[in-house]
């Protein structure tokens, strides 16, 4: 079975499944409803609270467990609910262009783990899988794939992928990649959260959550006050305006450049970035797991070419 899982730093996607990346480790069941996995002896469980930016994803188990999460929410969409022989999975994953040469083959022995057949518990139901292929892509190429068809009618587009802690950006011609600008910064949208919610502590006495800065930037109900909600869409405004300027100091002007947004953070700034005129001809790519999907085109399109 083909799973491809993008691994954010504020989120994990599948093409069917999103949910944010954090885990919490007990030695029981929590008594509360939420998903669980048992494995290795102790109990795991999603939770909100995202893990610390890590550039090496490889540093602990957690990513792991995190991908255990998403390949059973993917075997359950498929009808597996339980299992008596190990699954064969081909893992597909991503990295961001500027990490991809120096972690890649380390990111895919991560998961690999010899082909071993990994027994766990998800929800109280027994699954045994066995990953015995993983391939790693550069993510925003693969988001680019699922718009080829559109994308391939511009000489020169950028795409832009403003994730949890990088922006990604890779410059195409006529929709397909160009290596003079294939750059990973960070500056995702974690570093704005952490700024607004030190501003807002500071400032207001206000603890917030990120949560809570996602309803100010969407226009959604909030309970904050005004003077609160001015600090947040300023910041964001301010957040976005410095990005344009060291952007266009790598040789990339929004105001003339057409600029392909995708990813979680894009999508979350949308409406700052479309009123904000600084940018001439905005798309969206409105599908937050356009990488995932991405990554499962490239592998079906490898295999047919090459047959294996």
């Amino acid at each position: 079975m083909i799973i491809s899982v993008d691994h954010g730093n504020k989120s994990v996607k599948t093409p069917h499944r999103l949910f944010t990346s954090g885990i919490i480790e007990t030695e029981s069941r929590l008594s509360m409803q939420t998903d669980t996995i048992f494995w290795g002896g102790k109990y795991y469980s999603l939770t909100e609270k995202r893990i610390a930016y890590m550039r090496d994803k490889t540093e602990d188990d957690r990513f792991y467990i995190l991908t255990l999460f998403a390949i059973a929410g993917e075997l359950e969409l498929s009808g597996i609910k339980e299992t008596d022989d190990p699954v064969d999975i081909t893992l597909l994953i991503g990295l961001p262009p500027a990490h991809f040469g120096q972690l890649h083959e380390r990111f895919e022995k991560y998961f690999l783990r010899n082909r071993q057949v990994v027994d766990f518990e998800y929800n109280d139901r027994l699954y045994s899988i066995r990953i015995n292929r993983v391939v790693c892509y550069i993510q925003a190429l693969a988001a680019a794939v699922t718009q080829f068809s559109s994308l391939k009618s511009y000489p020169v587009s950028y795409i832009i992928d403003i994730g949890g802690f990088t922006v990604d950006v890779l410059k195409l011609r006529s929709g397909r990649p160009d290596l003079e600008v294939m750059e990973s910064f960070e500056k995702g949208t974690i570093t704005l959260y952490n700024s607004i919610i030190s501003q807002c502590n500071s400032q207001y006495a206000r603890l917030l959550e990120d949560c809570d800065v996602d309803e100010v930037i969407k226009g959604e109900p909030t309970i904050l006050p005004g003077e609160v909600q001015m600090t947040i869409r300023n910041m964001a405004n301010q957040f976005l305006g410095e990005f344009y300027n060291f952007i266009r100091e790598r040789g990339i002007d929004v105001g003339t450049a057409k600029c392909v947004f995708a990813g979680g953070g894009s999508l979350l700034l949308r409406n700052m970035i479309e009123r904000g005129n600084k940018v001439a001809f905005p798309v969206f790519i409105e599908d937050i797991h356009a990488n995932a999907v991405g990554y499962d085109i490239l592998y079906r399109s490898e295999v047919s070419a090459h047959g294996r």
